[in-house]
C-alpha cells in the first residue's frame, strides 16, 4: 500500500457515498406531491449532515465539512422555525445541497473545493439559528478597536473576521513576514522590560507595528491589522512621551503578540478561545490607551494568564524565516527573496537524486572499464593464437595439383620457377591469418581510443561530482538559519518562570550566529524550553539561599551554541545548586525502580539517568510549572529522534550543564554502510561510537548474552540480523562489531561486512508506520540504485536480551508495569485477535480501516451498532472502536450492551466521534468507554491510543 493510503481510491469512495446521501436528501427537499416538504419529511436527514460533515473533515475537505455542519445545524433546529420562515429555510437547504453536490462532483473529477460560497451560506443560516452571529463592523485604519469584554462583543467577532478566507499564495508570503515582525516586536519588548528609556528600541517597535499593520490590512487579515494598530498607537504615545512603559504594559503587549501568532495559524478549532482572547485583548488595549500611566493593577488577570500559558505559546513551532537575524538596522540593504522551505527541500531532494544518478553513472563507467580490460585480455589471447597459427602455417602449404601457368606469361616462364626465398606465395590460410592480424590491430587501436574516452568521462564525472556536491551544500546552506532567531523565546520563558517562582534570573547567550537547519531549529524549540524552565525551577536557588552561599543574588542561565565538525553542540547551563542526586535516588526507590541497597552503591552518572524516565520528577508539589513528571523524557526522545544525543554534567552547589549534540541537517547524513546477509543498512555516523573486530578472548557469554570487554567497559553484542527480527543471539567473535550509542547506553551490533562511509540523502518513510515502529528512521538509495534502510539505533534496544547494554543491574531498569498510568481502567486486550470498527459511514470505515491495516492490525468492520454487537457476540476482538450516532443502536447503547456481556466486559472500547464536547465524553466514559477520540481523527493519536490498550500490532514487520 502506498504511503498515501491509496488516497484516490478512498476519495472515490467518499464521493460515491456523499453523492448517494445528497441525492436522497435532494429528493426529500423536492417532493412531487407538494411545494415544500414538511419538518417530518426532512428532520431525519440531520444525521446525513452530521455524517457528511465528519467524513468531509476526515478527508481534509474543510469547505464541505463546513457546509455539512450548516446543514446539520439547520436540520437540528428545524422544528422551531415558523411557518413564515419555512419556505426560506427550504430554499436555503436546496441551495446548500446543490452547492454540496457540485463540489463533490468537482472533487470526483480532480477539482478543488470553492470556499467563496461559505460566507453567503453561513451568513444566511445564522439569521435563523438560535444563536445568530452578526458580522463585526469593519474598522478603518484610523479607528481604535477595543471595547468591553462582553458576551455580545464576542458574538461580533465572526469566524470570517478572526479566520478570514485568504488566498493561500498570499498567506505563504504574509505569514513568514508576520512571524519575522512578531519576533522583532517580542525581542525589543523584552529589551525594554529593564531599559524603558531606550528610544531606539521604542522607535523600532513603532515602525515594526506600523509595517505589520499595513501588511495585514493589505492582505485582508483585518483582525491582525486591528491588534497591531493598537500596538502602534500605544508605542506612538510612548515615543511622544504621552505614556511610559510599565511591566503591566509589557505583559499585555506580549500576550497580544501571542494572540496574533494564534490568529496566523487560522485554525477553526481554536475559534472559541480566539473570540474570548481577542475580546479581552481589545478591552485591555483600549484601557491601555486611556490609562496615561500605570495599568499594573488592572492587568493582574492578564499576568496570571500569561504565566499559565507561556509554555504552550513559547513551545509552538513557528516558521522561522531563512533570512537569519530578524533585526533590520537602518540603512542596511539586503537583496533577498523569500523561498518556501518546502521548495528548498524539493530542490535538495532533486540534487540528492542527481547525486544518486551520478553514482550510478560512475558504476556504469567502472563496469565499462572492466569490460574494456576483459576485451583487451581476450584480444591478446587472439593475437597469440593468430601469431602461433601464422608461424606454423605461413609458406608451408604447397599446391596439391599441377601448377597452371598464369595467362600473359611468355612460354616457358612460370612463377613456380621461383624458389621459396625468391617469391612469396599465399594461399587461403595465409590470407585468413593476415586478415585476422589486421583486425586485431584495428581492435587494439579502437580499444585504446575507447579507454581514453572512458578516462576522460571519469574526469568529467569527478568534476560533475564536485559540482553536484557544491550545489547540494549551497541549497542545504540556504536552509540554515542562525540559532539565535529562537533565543528570544527563551528569554521570555525565563522571565515568566522567574516571576512564577519568585526568583531573580538572567539569561546569557552566546553563539547566536551558529547556523543550523531550520527543520532542526523548529524541532529543538520544545526541548530547549523544557531545559530552560527546569534550570530556573530546579536549578537556580532563591536569592536568600544564594546570598547565604556566597553567590550573587541573581541566578544565571547560560545558553551556548557552536559547531563541532559536522554537528552542532548546544549547552544549557545554570549556576544553581546542581542535581540533587540523593533526592533522585530516593525518589527512584519510592517508585520501585531500584532497591535501597542498590541505590546506595549506584554511581552518580547512573543515577542521573533516572531523570529521563517518563513520569519521574523530584518536585515536592504538582502545579503548572513542575511536578508532573513530563519534560526530560520528552527532551531525550526529541533529541534522539533527530539522531542526536544528550549529556549531563552536574556539580553540587555549582550548577548543571546539559549538552545537546545534533546534526546540522536532517536531510543529509554521513552514514556507515554495513551488510548483513544479502541486505545493506545505513547507520548514521553520529550514532556510531567505534568499530572493532573483537578477539576471542574479548568475547564472553554471560547468562545467554554475548558480552565484549572493551577496556574497563562490558558491552552487550548482538548480531544485527537478530536485533532486526527481535530475537536473541550469540555473536561470533570473528565478525566486525559496530558500537552504537543508544538511549540505554552503548550496544555492539555484529555485522557481516563493513562497506565504508558514505553521504546519503535520507528519505522519510512517510506514513509507512510498519517501518516507523520498527527500527528504521528513513531510507536512502545507494549509487547502485538499491534502497538502503537507515537504522534508528535507539529503537534497537527494544530487543529483550539487549535492554541493558551497559550490563547494569535489572534493578536500575524501569519496568513497563511501573510506568502504567495508575488511573487506567482494568480492561484487558486479547493479543492476536482483530480490531472491530463500528461506524455507519462507509468512507470512515474504509479510511480508518486502511489506516489501521497499514499500522499492522487486522480489522473487522460493522455498519451500525446492532451489527457491531452481533459480531462482538460471535467473534473475539482485542479492541472495539465505535461511533456514537448510528442507526438501530447508537454508540452509548453499544457500549452498555458490550459491558453487559461477560465476553466483552473487559474488552477496551474506544469512542471515535465528531462530538467533541464534554457532555458527550462524560456520558461515554460513564457508560464504560475506555477512551474517546474526536473526528477528524489524527492518525498518530489514534495509533498511540490503540497501542495504549493493545500494545504494538502482532503482525508488524511480517
Amino acid at each position: 500500500m502506498s504511503d498515501e493510503f491509496d488516497r484516490t481510491q478512498l476519495v472515490n469512495i467518499f464521493v460515491a457515498e456523499a453523492t448517494d446521501e445528497m441525492e436522497r436528501f435532494w429528493r426529500a427537499l423536492h417532493p412531487t406531491e407538494k411545494l415544500y416538504p414538511s419538518v417530518e419529511d426532512i428532520v431525519e436527514y440531520h444525521a446525513t449532515g452530521h455524517k457528511l460533515k465528519g467524513a468531509a473533515l476526515l478527508y481534509g475537505f474543510s469547505v464541505l465539512g463546513r457546509l455539512g455542519g450548516v446543514l446539520e445545524d439547520l436540520l437540528e433546529q428545524a422544528s422551531r422555525f415558523s411557518a413564515e420562515q419555512w419556505p426560506t429555510i427550504i430554499q436555503l437547504l436546496r441551495e446548500i445541497s446543490a452547492s454540496f453536490q457540485v463540489q463533490v462532483r468537482d472533487i470526483g473529477h480532480g477539482g478543488k473545493e470553492d470556499p467563496s460560497v461559505l460566507e453567503n451560506f453561513v451568513h444566511r443560516a445564522n439569521q435563523f439559528l438560535a444563536v445568530p452571529t452578526v458580522p463585526l463592523p469593519r474598522v478603518t485604519s484610523g479607528e481604535q478597536l477595543a471595547g468591553p469584554s462582553t458576551g455580545n462583543e464576542q458574538e461580533l467577532l465572526t469566524e470570517t473576521y478572526l479566520i478570514p478566507v485568504l488566498d493561500p499564495e498570499v498567506m505563504s508570503y504574509f505569514a513568514p513576514e508576520a512571524q519575522e515582525y512578531l519576533d522583532i516586536l517580542e525581542k525589543h519588548l523584552l529589551h525594554l522590560d529593564g531599559k524603558t528609556e531606550d528610544f531606539d528600541a521604542i522607535h523600532q517597535l513603532f515602525r515594526t507595528a506600523h509595517t505589520l499593520k499595513g501588511s495585514a490590512y493589505t492582505v485582508g487579515f483585518q483582525a491582525i491589522g486591528d491588534l497591531t494598530h493598537s500596538i502602534e498607537d500605544f508605542m506612538g504615545a510612548v515615543r511622544d512621551h504621552r505614556l511610559r512603559i510599565l511591566p503591566g504594559h509589557t505583559d499585555l503587549l506580549l500576550r497580544t503578540i501571542d494572540l496574533v501568532r494564534a490568529l496566523l495559524r487560522r485554525d477553526p478549532v481554536l475559534l472559541p478561545a480566539l473570540r474570548e482572547r481577542f475580546a479581552i485583548a481589545a478591552h485591555e488595549l483600549k484601557e491601555l490607551g486611556k490609562s496615561g500611566g500605570s495599568t499594573e493593577g488592572k492587568l493582574v488577570r492578564g499576568e496570571e494568564e500569561s504565566q499559565a500559558t507561556v509554555v504552550a505559546e513559547v513551545g509552538e513551532g513557528h516558521e522561522i524565516d531563512s533570512l537569519g537575524s530578524a533585526d533590520r538596522k537602518s540603512g542596511e540593504e539586503r537583496e533577498v527573496i523569500r523561498v518556501s522551505r518546502d521548495r528548498l527541500e524539493r530542490l535538495l531532494n532533486l540534487v540528492g537524486e542527481l547525486v544518486i544518478d551520478r553514482g550510478r553513472l560512475e558504476q556504469r563507467l567502472r563496469t565499462l572499464d572492466q569490460l574494456v580490460a576483459q576485451v583487451m585480455t581476450n584480444k591478446m589471447r587472439l593475437v597469440d593464437a593468430v601469431q602461433s597459427f601464422e608461424d606454423k602455417h605461413t609458406y608451408t602449404f604447397q599446391q596439391a595439383t599441377k601448377p597452371v601457368d598464369e595467362p600473359g606469361m611468355t612460354a616457358g616462364a612460370s612463377i613456380h620457377d621461383f624458389g621459396s626465398l625468391e617469391f612469396d606465395q599465399y594461399d587461403d590460410f595465409n590470407i585468413l591469418a593476415r586478415r585476422i592480424s589486421e583486425v586485431t590491430a584495428d581492435i587494439s587501436e579502437s580499444m585504446s581510443q575507447l579507454n581514453g574516452s572512458i578516462r576522460r568521462a571519469q574526469d568529467d564525472m569527478a568534476q560533475l561530482q564536485q559540482l553536484t556536491l557544491s550545489m547540494r551544500d549551497e541549497i542545504a546552506r540556504a536552509r540554515m538559519v542562525p540559532i539565535g532567531t529562537s533565543f528570544t523565546r527563551f528569554r521570555r520563558a525565563i522571565r515568566e518562570m522567574a516571576r512564577a517562582t519568585g526568583k531573580d534570573v538572567t539569561l546569557v547567550t552566546s553563539g547566536e550566529q551558529t547556523e543550523i537547519d531550520t527543520g532542526v531549529v523548529e524541532r529543538l524549540v520544545d526541548p530547549l524550553v523544557h531545559l530552560v524552565r527546569n534550570a530556573v525551577y530546579h536549578g537556580i536557588e532563591p536569592a536568600s539561599t544564594r546570598v547565604a552561599q556566597g553567590k550573587a543574588s541573581v541566578g544565571t542561565v547560560y545558553l551556548h551554541a557552536a559547531h563541532r565538525g559536522s554537528s552542532v553542540v548546544i549547552e544549557v547551563e545554570d549556576d544553581g545548586g546542581g542535581l540533587e542526586l540523593r533526592k533522585i535516588k530516593s525518589r527512584a526507590v519510592e517508585k520501585g525502580l531500584i532497591r535501597q541497597e542498590v541505590a546506595a552503591a549506584l554511581p552518580d552518572s547512573e543515577a542521573i539517568k533516572f531523570i529521563f524516565l517518563p513520569g519521574f520528577s523530584t518536585a515536592e508539589t504538582v502545579d503548572n510549572q513542575a511536578g508532573r513528571g513530563v519534560g526530560m523524557d520528552v527532551v531525550k526522545r526529541a533529541i534522539e529522534a533527530m539522531n542526536g544525543h544528550i549529556e549531563v554534567e552536574s556539580v553540587k552547589s555549582f550548577g548543571t550543564k546539559f549538552t545537546l549534540h545534533l546534526p546540522l541537517t536532517l536531510l543529509i547524513a554521513t552514514a556507515l554502510l554495513v551488510r548483513v546477509g544479502n541486505e545493506r543498512y545505513a547507520i548514521p555516523l553520529p550514532s556510531v561510537r567505534e568499530v572493532t573486530i573483537p578477539t576471542g578472548s574479548a568475547m564472553q557469554v554471560v547468562t545467554g548474552r554475548s558480552v565484549m570487554q572493551l577496556g574497563e567497559e562490558a558491552i552487550d553484542v548482538c548480531p544485527l540480523d537478530k536485533l532486526l527480527r527481535r530475537e536473541a543471539g550469540i555473536a561470533d567473535h570473528g565478525k566486525s562489531v559496530v558500537i552504537v550509542r543508544t538511549s540505554t547506553g552503548p550496544l555492539g551490533c555484529a555485522v557481516d561486512e563493513l562497506l565504508g562511509r558514505q553521504e546519503i540523502v535520507i528519505k522519510s518513510l512517510g506514513r509507512l508506520k510498519l517501518f516507523e515502529r520498527a527500527v528504521f528512521g528513513g531510507a536512502a538509495i545507494d549509487p547502485e540504485g538499491r534502497v538502503v534502510l537507515v537504522l534508528d539505533v535507539n529503537r534497537l534496544t527494544a530487543q529483550p536480551s539487549c535492554e541493558s547494554p551497559t550490563g547494569e543491574s535489572d534493578d536500575t531498569r524501569l519496568s513497563a508495569t511501573t510506568l502504567m498510568d495508575v488511573g487506567m481502567p482494568s480492561v484487558q486486550s486479547t493479543p492476536g485477535f482483530p480490531l472491530l470498527l463500528i461506524d455507519d459511514s462507509l468512507s470512515i470505515r474504509k479510511f480508518v480501516g486502511r489506516m489501521l491495516e497499514s499500522a499492522g492490525y487486522a480489522v473487522d468492520t460493522a455498519s451500525d451498532g446492532e451489527e457491531g454487537c452481533r459480531k462482538a457476540a460471535t467473534q473475539q476482538y482485542q479492541l472495539i472502536i465505535t461511533d456514537l450516532e448510528m442507526p438501530r443502536l447508537n454508540g452509548y447503547e453499544v457500549i452498555q450492551a458490550l459491558r453487559a456481556r461477560p465476553q466483552t466486559q473487559t474488552t477496551p472500547i474506544l469512542v471515535m466521534t465528531t462530538r467533541a464536547g464534554d457532555k458527550h465524553r462524560h456520558m461515554a466514559m460513564a457508560a464504560g468507554a475506555s477512551g474517546y477520540i474526536a473526528k477528524p481523527v489524527e492518525e498518530r493519536a489514534l495509533i498511540q491510543e490503540i497501542q495504549r490498550w493493545t500494545g504494538r500490532a502482532m503482525n508488524v514487520g511480517k
